[in-house]
């Protein structure tokens, strides 16, 4: 503590040794966004809390939780923010060798990712269908929906994507991805959705290597198309499409993807973790195992029946 780095811009004063805890821990974070968001989520934390980090008890993030669920937040938003805040408590615990306050605080309990609902091949070529290709902005819908259902891009990978990181390697037509963490991968594109890809772009007339692939339209110009706008128009296809299920996200079509190469498309499992750039294969295994759990379930096998069926 005694070398603590110079306090980051835009704190407030009346706590202004947060700083002193927040900048190495922030300097850990590989992800601008990431660094964005713990930011955020910490300064909350400690506007919420006006005490100094040192200062900080169990029952302070107890009571912060439930001020949090009190607000009717999603599990998985409350989740978020107290694993960010048992991130920060733990990094400091460990650097200055102090107690952690974070440490008796359970999180909530969070859905199995893989119940996620998924979409069938029927639902997924109705999506897909509904969206009217003859206009620019169908055009561009298009493509941003196949690389979400067909590569299994996340939303914000979409977003990131520029003109240079489309290229060719031995002949592949391939997208450079930027994911989560700083993590960059080639991602193969299928003739059909470079295809996609490649009539957006003729709409678009001379673009130069640092530009976004996909633009935004409308009244607040075209610069890059953000995660959130892409989230808002998939939302606007699933109502179009007439599919309502319940847990359906966006990131369902990621899911979906996997799910239909894995069932339908008879895909191994270490393709498609190759295909969503799982670092753990336990990852994919979830999509898998959810699905064997419906085939082979015992309730079929209970020699039980119901009369009048």
């Amino acid at each position: 503590m005694e070398n603590a780095p110079a306090a980051i811009s835009g704190l407030s004063t009346y706590d202004t040794d947060l700083s002193h805890y927040l900048s190495p821990f922030l300097v850990q974070q590989a992800s601008e966004k990431t660094k964005k968001d713990y930011w955020q989520e910490i300064k909350l934390f400690a506007t919420w809390v006006q005490k100094p980090v040192q200062q900080v008890t169990s029952l302070d993030i107890i009571e912060y939780r439930r001020m949090l669920e009190a607000k009717g937040l999603k599990i998985a938003t409350v989740y978020k923010r107290l694993s960010i805040l048992r991130s920060f408590f733990t990094f400091i615990s460990q650097t200055w060798q102090v107690p952690n306050p974070a440490l008796p605080v359970r999180l909530p309990k969070m859905v199995d990712e893989s119940s996620r609902a998924v979409l069938s091949l029927q639902e997924a070529m109705r999506f897909l269908s509904v969206i009217d290709p003859s206009t620019p902005l169908g055009k561009r819908d298009r493509a941003i929906c196949a690389l979400l259902l067909i590569s299994g891009l996340r939303t914000c990978e979409v977003s990131r994507a520029n003109v240079e990181d489309m290229h060719e390697i031995e002949g592949f037509k391939v997208l450079r991805v930027h994911g989560k963490g700083n993590k960059d991968a080639d991602c193969k594109l299928r003739e059909d959705i470079f295809g996609a890809i490649h009539s957006y772009m003729e709409t678009r007339g001379e673009t130069k290597a640092g530009d976004p692939i996909f633009l935004a339209t409308g009244n607040l110009g075209r610069g890059r198309l953000t995660a959130q706008a892409i989230q808002v128009r998939v939302k606007h296809y699933f109502r179009k499409a007439g599919i309502n299920k319940a847990q359906l996200t966006v990131h369902s079509l990621r899911h979906s993807c996997a799910t239909l190469c894995l069932t339908v498309g008879k895909a191994d499992l270490l393709s498609v973790q190759r295909l969503l750039r799982h670092g753990n294969i336990q990852t994919t295994l979830r999509y898998l195992k959810s699905i064997d759990h419906l085939r082979d379930n015992a309730v079929d096998r209970n020699p039980i029946s119901l009369p009048g069926f």
